[in-house]
């Protein structure tokens, strides 16, 4: 029988990528039995902008706005965003992601289609070099 897994945001660790971005991984087969699902809770700061930039054409990826205002360029077509919008974005797909808002932070839930191999997913080798491993919580150093 499987086991489901229920992560709380707030007690997973952050990592700050840099003044625009950070992260925290919520689930991946580090902390769950899944072969297939890799869910990260993404925070923008307001008023940052990220480059576009693409993935590997097996990597499909989706955006959950959970809360803010953004825009996201898929294939150099602008859309404009807000709490409750969902983006699928397939891999090998341009796209981008700015926070409309100078003044609150914009939370994203990315999902992945699969588990990113080394190289797939800079934020989240990121995390593995700096941390020895992609998933840890608050309480560990």
């Amino acid at each position: 029988m499987a086991k489901g897994t229920v992560i709380h945001a707030k007690n997973v660790k952050t990592l700050y990528v840099d003044e625009t971005y950070s992260s925290k991984m919520l689930i991946d087969h580090t902390n769950s039995l899944t072969k297939n699902v890799q869910i990260n809770m993404g925070i923008v700061a307001p008023g940052a902008k990220h480059s576009d930039h693409n993935h590997k054409p097996e990597y499909d990826e989706v955006y959950l706005i959970q809360s803010g205002r953004a825009m996201v360029r898929l294939d150099g077509v602008e859309h404009e965003l807000e709490a409750g919008d969902v983006v699928f974005i397939p891999g090998g797909a341009m796209h981008a992601i700015a926070n409309r808002s100078d003044t609150e932070e914009l939370i994203i839930f990315t999902v992945w289609s699969r588990l990113p191999e080394p190289g797939a997913n800079p934020v989240y080798d990121q995390r593995v070099n700096e941390w020895g491993k992609s998933f840890k919580t608050v309480d560990e150093e």
